[in-house]
């Protein structure tokens, strides 16, 4: 080994190194186990392990309802300035619904326990449409999409009514939950493997027909969560 590969292998992060792998594994979609990580990536399972945990924690993977490994939400936040065409075509959709809606629409997704909104859009022609920026940050268990995303999760018996409700529906409503005075409807987009986004649009009560905005909220969702290129990243 020369001198200058030798100085480039010391100041690298082993750790760091094997969690890349794990993630490499992981990145042809198809959930593992543990152990079959462990054979793919030739690490011991022990610290496979303790590397899932870490990445887990951070929902940069995330269990399927199997107890296997796949690739989490959390990647979709840490990339949401490279996404390239899907970009393109998750504003192009959240486009179409914040004008039919007059409503500043986006897209959210679950890091931890909390919603992190990934893609906004505000209508072209609605002057007093609210700002909602990517990054913008809300809890889990308020606010629409938080509710939304627990939804398409199996029922337990501490959840809050308007998760149950939303299984029949298909949507929640919630108001000034996240900010005083706005609205906010959203739907579920299960992913597959168990997880989920939100789709949502968001507005000044009273600003809005709320039983439309339902409808095309619910509509954008449904398309979203077909397979699709966006989500293959």
């Amino acid at each position: 080994m020369s001198e200058a590969t030798s100085s480039r292998a010391s100041v690298r992060s082993q750790t760091l190194d094997r969690a890349l792998d794990v993630l490499d594994v992981l990145s042809d979609g198809q959930p593992r186990s543990s152990q079959e990580l462990a054979t793919a990536s030739g690490l011991h399972r022990s610290i496979v392990y303790r590397i899932l945990r870490t990445l887990e924690d951070r929902r940069l993977v995330s269990r399927t309802a199997e107890g296997r490994y796949t690739l989490g939400l959390g990647l979709l936040v840490l990339s949401r300035t490279v996404l390239g065409d899907a970009q393109a075509e998750l504003q192009d959709q959240l486009g179409q619904l914040a004008n039919a809606v007059s409503a500043t629409a986006f897209l959210a997704v679950p890091q931890g326990r909390e919603v992190v909104a990934l893609v906004t859009v505000e209508p072209a022609r609605h002057r007093a449409a609210i700002a909602y920026r990517p990054g913008a940050r809300s809890p889990m268990d308020r606010g629409a999409c938080g509710l939304a995303i627990l939804s398409a999760q199996p029922a337990r018996p501490d959840e809050r009514p308007e998760v149950t409700w939303a299984r029949q529906t298909g949507y929640v409503r919630t108001v000034g939950e996240v900010h005083a005075g706005l609205t906010e409807i959203a739907a579920p987009v299960p992913l597959g493997h168990g997880s989920a986004a939100a789709v949502a649009v968001v507005f000044v009560s009273g600003d809005v027909d709320e039983t439309r905005a339902a409808e095309e909220v619910k509509s954008v969702a449904a398309r979203m969560s077909k397979p699709t290129e966006i989500w293959e990243l």
